[in-house]
């Protein structure tokens, strides 16, 4: 789940945390306002200071497809199949479509077909944004021949949004990408770094506990042989001397192998490019 401190679902996961987590919380408020406070002046602006509505009839439509979009974020998502999110944007797209044509091309809102595309590239997966294009270019040559506009000038806005609407797509998308694969190796970095503190504290404990408590063992053994005299008791005791002592080597060895190998993981993943594989 996304946490003020976490990226979006959608940096982390191709497919978010579960279907509409777009239109869920948390994060909600950061996501939805700019887009909602966008689409409201869009609508409003057409009314004032004149009024550049031509069509009443389809500018009621665009407000309705509107209050739909707004609609979404009361839906219960997570019982809705993973296809379904990709309605709110095509939706938008839509309510934008009827404003043209209630307005009229040269009233400039064409402009906020941008508006789920940008919503669209930033959270929801690709084939999403690529229907999103695609209703994106057909309301473009839509609203041009509804309104008589020139063949060459709609073949012009078809070609130009169609670029337009590909470059935006595929950049955000590439960038989504990198940023993703960016957080994973820091995350497995910061694993590894954890790791290798954690050896550090048990290679601690070890130099500073169980070592020392083997070696006065060992010093305490050493010194009753010294007082019990020759005799296979004495042999018996510094035979378990010896064994101490190499148990203490052999811990000693155990914490600097752990160390050399932790040294070793850490130096070669910050030499990794982020994105390399391990």
């Amino acid at each position: 789940m996304e946490s003020p401190t976490e990226p979006w679902p959608a940096l982390v996961d191709a497919d978010g945390d579960g279907a509409g987590w777009q239109f869920r919380q948390p994060g909600l408020a950061s996501r939805a306002v700019p887009f909602g406070l966008v689409a409201l002046v869009v609508a409003v602006s057409v009314l004032v200071p004149h009024g550049d509505v031509r069509s009443w009839p389809e500018y009621a439509a665009s407000v309705i497809l509107l209050v739909a979009c707004a609609g979404a974020f009361l839906l219960p998502w997570q019982r809705l199949p993973t296809w379904t999110p990709v309605l709110v944007p095509l939706l938008y797209t839509l309510s934008v479509m009827e404003l043209i044509l209630a307005s009229g091309v040269a009233s400039g809102v064409g402009l906020v077909l941008l508006v789920p595309l940008i919503w669209s590239v930033l959270f929801h997966r690709r084939w999403e944004s690529g229907c999103v294009v695609v209703a994106v270019v057909v309301v473009q040559a839509v609203t041009s021949i509804a309104q008589a506009t020139p063949g060459a000038v709609v073949a012009r806005r078809v070609v130009l949004w169609s670029a337009l609407s590909v470059l935006i797509a595929v950049a955000a998308h590439g960038l989504r990408d990198r940023i993703r694969g960016s957080l994973m190796a820091n995350a497995a970095l910061q694993a590894e770094v954890s790791l290798t503190r954690e050896r550090d504290r048990i290679g601690a404990d070890l130099r500073d506990s169980v070592v020392r408590r083997i070696f006065d063992a060992g010093l305490d053994l050493h010194g009753t042989a010294a007082m019990i005299g020759e005799g296979p008791a004495r042999e018996r005791l510094m035979h378990g001397v010896a064994e101490l002592d190499g148990a203490i080597r052999a811990l000693r060895q155990s914490v600097f192998d752990v160390a050399d190998d932790t040294d070793s993981a850490v130096g070669t993943s910050e030499r990794r490019e982020p994105g390399e594989p391990r």
